[in-house]
């Protein structure tokens, strides 16, 4: 019995700190981070028609922040304007379209933007 306990012991042990290759582990978020970095990013300008209100805002960015391959997003009614950045090999154009149309309003353009003048909005 004891001969067990002390097998499972350092076998333990093993698992915890002898499978290390001597590197720090990362984190999830880290490791997302570093996965995000080395995919390109595209800015967006999205024209939209239909926005009153700051919860026009609130509803767009809701939306668009839930399809696959935005990174971020931020509205402004008073210009009538959604700013997203996008990985362009995972989001799908469709996808952001039937989102603001599904939110009840209209997507009249989509425009690249360069991704400096973006930063500066968000």
């Amino acid at each position: 019995m004891i001969a067990q306990m002390r097998f499972l012991t350092v076998f333990c042990l093993f698992l915890a700190f002898g499978c290390s290759n001597g590197s720090p582990k990362k984190s999830a978020p880290e490791v997302k981070t570093a996965v995000a970095e080395k995919l390109s990013v595209t800015a967006l300008e999205l024209t939209i028609q239909g926005m009153t209100c700051t919860g026009c805002e609130q509803t767009i960015q809701s939306g668009l922040s839930s399809v696959k391959g935005v990174k971020q997003v931020k509205a402004n009614f008073k210009d009538g304007k959604a700013y997203v950045e996008i990985f362009p090999d995972l989001a799908d154009t469709s996808k952001i379209k039937e989102s603001i149309s599904s939110s009840g309003y209209v997507l009249t353009t989509i425009k690249s933007i360069p991704l400096d003048s973006l930063r500066l909005k968000l």
